[in-house]
This record gives C-alpha cells, sequence and structure tokens, in this order.
C-alpha cells in the first residue's frame, strides 16, 4: 500500500514538471504563473489573516499582563498610603517615640495548624545606618511585632513574639497582673504564645488584653502585644498561665517600625 502511494506521488510530480516544462516551451510560462498565482490567493490571504489574528491575540494578552502588572502596583501603592497614615498617626500618639519604618524583605515561618504559618524571624531592610541597634523594639499599628536581635549596615533581623526565645514583661490591662510573654514550641503551632509567672491566684480572664508592662528596661509601658485566649493553674509551678494571642498578624507582615528611642516610664511612674 505504501509502495503503491509512493508511486502515486512520484507520477503526479512527474506529470506537473512534465505540463511546467512544456508550458515554458511553447511561451505560456506567464500565463502559468497568473494561473498559480490566482491558485494560491486565497491560501496567502488566509496565512496574511491567521498572521494578524495570531498578532492580535499576542498583543490582546501582552495588554492583559499590562493591566495586572498596573493593577498589582496600584494595589502596592494603595498598601503604602495606607501603612504610611497609620505610622504617621502612631508617631501622633506616642510622642515620646521616635520610630524607623522598614520593609519586611525576608521571612522564617514557622509550621502551623491547618496548613497556616507563622512569622518567627524577619528581615527589614534598614540596619545600624538608619540608627537600628540590636535590643531596639518592633512594632506595627496593631501592637508589638518582636525584638531586633542582628544588625548589618542596611538591614536586621527581628525575633518576634512568637518565636520561642522571645520574652517581654507584660501586664494585664484590666487587673493589672503582671507576668512574662514567652514564645512557647508547643502553643507556636496554633499561632499562640504562653504569658507565664501569673500568681496563683491571678485575676486573668479570657479576652483580656495584655501590654508591655515596662520591666526590664527594653520595652516602653503600653505597647499592645496581645490577648488571653485561654487561662490554666500549672500544677508543678503553683502558678497561673495563660494562651495568649498576639494583635500582629504575623501570617503576612510587609510594613512595619523599629522603636529606635523614647521616653522610659513603668505603670504608675
Amino acid at each position: 500500500m505504501k509502495s503503491k502511494f509512493f508511486r502515486v506521488c512520484i507520477c503526479i510530480a512527474l506529470c506537473l514538471c512534465l505540463f511546467t516544462g512544456v508550458f515554458a516551451v511553447m511561451g505560456w510560462g506567464s500565463l502559468l504563473r497568473q494561473v498559480g498565482s490566482t491558485v494560491m490567493y486565497p491560501f496567502s490571504w488566509l496565512a496574511g489573516k491567521t498572521a494578524d489574528a495570531a498578532a492580535g491575540f499576542a498583543g490582546y494578552f501582552r495588554d492583559i499582563r499590562d493591566l495586572q502588572a498596573g493593577l498589582l502596583d496600584a494595589e502596592i501603592l494603595e498598601n503604602e498610603n495606607s501603612w504610611l497614615y497609620r505610622y504617621l498617626s502612631m508617631k501622633q500618639e506616642r510622642e515620646d517615640w521616635s520610630l524607623v519604618s522598614c520593609a519586611v524583605t525576608a521571612t522564617e515561618w514557622s509550621g502551623g495548624s491547618g496548613g497556616q504559618s507563622y512569622a518567627i524571624q524577619l528581615t527589614l531592610n534598614r540596619g545600624s545606618s538608619s540608627g537600628v541597634a540590636v535590643g531596639m523594639p518592633v512594632v506595627c499599628e496593631a501592637g508589638l511585632v518582636g525584638i531586633v536581635s542582628e544588625v548589618g549596615v542596611g538591614s536586621c533581623r527581628v525575633r518576634t513574639v512568637l518565636n520561642t526565645d522571645f520574652a517581654a514583661g507584660a501586664i494585664d490591662a484590666r487587673s493589672g497582673e503582671t507576668g512574662l510573654w514567652e514564645g512557647k514550641f508547643a502553643s507556636l503551632p496554633s499561632g499562640n504564645a504562653v504569658l507565664t509567672a501569673l500568681a496563683a491566684e491571678a485575676d486573668a480572664a479570657v479576652g483580656d488584653v495584655i501590654l508591655t508592662s515596662g520591666k526590664g528596661g527594653v520595652y516602653p509601658y503600653g505597647i499592645p502585644v496581645g490577648r488571653i485566649a485561654s487561662v490554666s493553674a500549672n500544677a508543678y509551678s503553683r502558678t497561673t498561665e495563660a494562651t495568649v494571642t498576639p494583635f500582629a498578624d504575623l501570617t503576612k507582615l510587609r510594613l512595619v517600625a523599629v522603636l529606635t528611642d523614647y521616653v522610659h516610664y513603668t505603670e504608675g511612674s
């Protein structure tokens, strides 16, 4: 079957060559070219239109990509303007604070429950050249984010309030009970920390707001840190412990501020 098809193709090719040669000898070459041009015109026209359509589709998709990029830029600008407004409001409310606005350039995540992850370490785009130093608090509009743990000339690393190496003196805004906010490995998967060192009969209740106490000299008094999610008794230490949820959204931080200087005082001072 294949050899028969091949022979037919050879015959057709030979016939075409023969007819072309005969027309050329008889002086009908120009006529043949005109006929060929007429026959091939619809195919040439279709090929041109196909190329134009392909170019049009390519331009259409390019315009869509440009539009998407423009929308993304607009969203980023809107977020930055919103942060700038909140940042300036924060500076006005805390006149004794000196703040350096920073962008989060890298995040070290922890594994969380339900596939959710929480930031335990951040890298910011400001360093010693901007007045940032180790031990400075880091905040966002919602409250305390963490503390600067390493500093370079143009960047720094931040240990967040969920990090197991993080600790801060804390106070219950409602009752005045004091304790220690600590990041704990056991509570990290749920995005929580633990308020320890509360007295056995401490007046701490679910929903209470926890602030920095100002004790220890690292954090100023009154920075919102989180809210109590649950309270339990520790039979071994004979103290009360509370599971606390940070106010700062540690799943999508993009912009924060380093507290480079402040007037230090504690509750009642």
